[in-house]
């Protein structure tokens, strides 16, 4: 799977990322566009221990929904559950301006790629996964909210 370690692949990510702008409204959901930065910025600083997570996996998650969401499904179902440390209301970060969520996405990027692969943490439902699983689910999950807000 092509995923944002790969350079070209992290370009085209970036290129729909700054195709969005402050009034970007959602084809689906509830949140808006800065929330939705904020939410993925979230996933991304759980990824590298920045934003802690409660690691609720268990084998049914780890060995059979991970794969089968990231590497089975064509594309994820709008309105899938997520961890609360994602969600703005619950544990996740308070969405800053658009420019701000943007800017710091577009950097949380290239520190993921550069980040070692010893230094990944669990996710909250799919535990421990490899910087590559971490970034094949990465991908899916940007491409997921991008194809949201129409780019």
């Amino acid at each position: 799977m092509e995923n944002i370690l790969n350079e070209a692949v992290k370009a085209q990510f970036v290129h729909r990322l700054e195709q969005l702008n402050e009034n970007s409204n959602g084809q689906w959901g509830v949140m808006t566009v800065n929330e939705m930065l904020a939410h993925l910025n979230d996933a991304v600083r759980i990824s590298m221990g920045m934003k802690s997570a409660v690691d609720k996996s268990n084998f049914f998650t780890q060995k059979i929904m991970f794969p089968v969401a990231v590497y089975i499904m064509p594309f994820w179902p709008k309105g899938n559950p997520t961890a609360p440390e994602m969600i703005a209301s619950q544990e996740g970060s308070s969405p800053k301006d658009f420019y701000t969520e943007l800017s710091f996405l577009l950097k949380m990027l290239d520190v993921f790629a550069e980040r070692e692969p010893n230094k990944f943490h669990p996710h909250p439902m799919f535990g421990p996964l490899t910087k590559t699983q971490w970034a094949d689910l990465l991908t899916k999950h940007i491409h997921h909210h991008l194809k949201q807000f129409g780019v």
